[in-house]
């Protein structure tokens, strides 16, 4: 995967995490938690729960009123389609796969609509490295 496009991507601030949970064993828990450690303005997405630990839960990306750079998708690629054109509605400019998340017709659907996504790359991992 393109470092260069990682390293963007982790230099933009307002993130959206698609399927966020409250549940701590989920990786949509562990990266939306990650990503507020790390000093990001994030905004999970899921339209089955209300909050996560006090903070809002969005159904979907159009629920939010900020201007988002960077959405990890973090559902499984069935689900991906519909966040992806609302990603391309608001101007995302990046969405980062959690592996497992994407497949080819959700790489292309970014590409088409001027989204660069980033696939087999771990969002976690990522942060971790970053300094």
């Amino acid at each position: 995967m393109n470092s260069e496009a990682i390293a963007s991507a982790l230099s933009f601030k307002n993130w959206a995490v698609v399927g966020a949970t409250p549940n701590k064993q989920k990786y949509g828990y562990m990266v939306y938690k990650k990503l507020k450690e790390k000093g990001y303005n994030v905004f999970a997405i899921n339209p089955l729960y209300d909050e996560i630990e006090d903070d809002k839960v969005y159904k979907t990306l159009l629920d939010l009123n900020q201007r988002i750079d960077c959405v990890s998708m973090v559902v499984a690629p069935k689900r991906g389609k519909s966040y992806i054109e609302q990603a391309a509605k608001i101007g995302v400019k990046y969405v980062w796969f959690q592996p497992g998340a994407e497949s080819s017709e959700l790489v292309e659907l970014c590409e088409k609509n001027s989204i660069v996504p980033i696939y087999n790359a771990c969002v976690l991992v990522a942060l971790n490295h970053k300094k």
